[in-house]
């Protein structure tokens, strides 16, 4: 470690990697050991997956592909997940570095990507793989392309901006913000705009169209539907919720204020530190880090429209680098060891807390969080119910996206969701395919009023079972209906 410490400044990309492996191990370790079920986006990840689906009703499905893609890798499906984002988190880290190196030089480079293990996105969140994760290594790639392409010129980085940005709307389609950002640079940068009587941007645009096409034309053909479920989500917005969503992500930076604080950045300066970036690379940072919030804000304020802390998950990649950019003037070798510690105390604290927090949780309150519930005990009882009473596969499954989804979850072939019984929303499924295959509704609490045709008439039945690691002198925890409707005889 001594050795480690001492070398990253001549190093820096050893730093990188063990910020890499530091980050995978300790955020995979802690849900994998504390986790008896996934958190609910993973849940509904693995619900459209399997699907193999371009989009659906909320969002496009990039981050369902990928993990259908590797569910016949994993032996236990659900759990695979945590691996994949931090992966995609490793990824984020290396393009940051990559833009830092590109903008400053490695040491600062390094000193920013640590820096980023202060900021809410990259720790507590990171478990629960789904589109914001999804977002944050894409984002840092269009601004890493963008940077290369718009200063040097050349071919292949147009050609990877064009791919990563259209990629970006598969993950999520708020990533027009930041592209809408990255054309406003390129039009404004004078070194970009020269570039525009070449080649390379128009390729670049034609790869993106070509890459984004098959969501655009899924938006055509299902009334755009994604838009009406985001519309619905930030509706009701208050005059304040702009500046409330700017000050939530501000927040969100705390623990970076701590270990720079402890790193000792707020000091003197330091004689003989490296200058700041140039000005070009200046106002390309600005631009990139504090456009898409501002725009997003903006936007907000204009429609009245409410906004989410968690859309800006991907609008923080870049904070690290701005902050050792603007404060060049601080660093030192041994600030930048001081901040390689801080950086490594966070991951171990904060994960080791998360790891607490679900593991022993359940036994101090009683009440089970989502990931408590004993997603294989359950998903195993229903379907030796089912096979009693039907001798059939199990096909659908029907209800709430986080009850049926958790049924068959781990298995190679896993029965289809019919989420809250509405087939608008689930066109894999169709009537037909119910009548002859029947389904297995479940459901918690009272029945859902869209479950409720499927249900009428039929013969209720009740799983109640206690979280595990909740005391075991309290009854269960968990309860859950279901019915059964019998596949047609053939």
């Amino acid at each position: 470690m001594k050795t480690l410490l001492a070398q990253l400044e001549s190093r820096p990309e050893r730093g990188l990697l063990a910020l890499v492996l530091g980050q995978m191990l300790f955020w995979t370790l802690a849900p994998l050991l504390s986790h008896t079920a996934p958190p609910l986006d993973v849940v509904e990840m693995y619900a459209w997956g399997r699907e193999w689906v371009v989009a659906t009703f909320k969002h496009p499905n990039l981050p369902g592909l990928v993990l259908e893609a590797l569910r016949p890798l994993a032996a236990n499906a659900w759990q695979a997940a945590f691996i994949v984002s931090q992966a995609f988190i490793a990824l984020t880290f290396w393009a940051v570095y990559k833009l830092g190196r590109e903008l400053m030089d490695a040491p600062r480079a390094l000193a920013g990507t640590l820096l980023l293990t202060g900021v809410y996105f990259f720790s507590w969140p990171t478990p629960e793989f789904n589109h914001n994760v999804a977002q944050m290594p894409l984002w840092a790639l269009v601004m890493l392309t963008l940077w290369r392409a718009s200063t040097h010129g050349r071919t292949i980085d147009w050609l990877l901006l064009g791919v990563v940005g259209g990629l970006s709307l598969w993950a999520k389609y708020s990533s027009a913000v930041l592209l809408v950002v990255a054309a406003g640079w390129i039009l404004y940068d004078a070194a970009a705009r020269k570039r525009l009587l070449s080649p390379g941007p128009w390729a670049a645009l034609a790869v993106f169209a070509a890459t984004a096409a098959p969501q655009a034309l899924w938006l055509f053909e299902h009334d755009f539907s994604p838009f009406a479920y985001a519309a619905r989500r930030a509706s009701h917005g208050q005059w304040y919720a702009s500046l409330e969503f700017l000050l939530t992500l501000a927040l969100d930076h705390l623990p970076m204020l701590i270990v720079l604080a402890a790193a000792g950045w707020f000091g003197k300066a330091v004689e003989g530190a490296p200058p700041k970036p140039e000005q070009r690379a200046m106002h390309f940072l600005l631009a990139m880090a504090l456009g898409p919030p501002l725009l997003t804000a903006a936007g907000a304020l204009i429609s009245g429209a409410g906004l989410r802390s968690s859309w800006g998950a991907p609008m923080v990649v870049l904070s690290g680098l701005l902050v050792v950019a603007l404060l060049s003037n601080k660093f030192s070798a041994d600030r930048l060891r001081r901040t390689a510690i801080g950086a490594g105390a966070l991951i171990v604290l904060v994960s080791g807390l998360y790891f607490a927090h679900m593991r022993y949780g359940v036994a101090i309150t009683g009440d089970p969080l989502r990931g408590n519930w004993p997603q294989a005990r359950i998903s195993e009882t229903l379907e030796q119910r089912w096979q009693e009473e039907t001798g059939a596969p199990l096909r659908i499954v029907a209800g709430d996206i986080w009850t049926a989804g958790l049924v068959g979850l781990g298995e190679a072939n896993p029965p289809s969701v019919l989420i809250d019984g509405d087939y608008a929303i689930s066109p894999w499924v169709t009537p037909a395919d119910v009548a002859r295959d029947g389904a297995l509704v479940v459901w918690s609490e009272e029945v859902p009023p869209t479950l409720s045709a499927l249900v009428d008439g039929a013969v209720l039945g009740r799983l109640s079972v206690r979280a595990p690691h909740a005391r075991t002198n309290t009854p269960p925890n968990i309860v859950i209906n279901y019915t059964i409707i019998p596949p047609r005889a053939s």
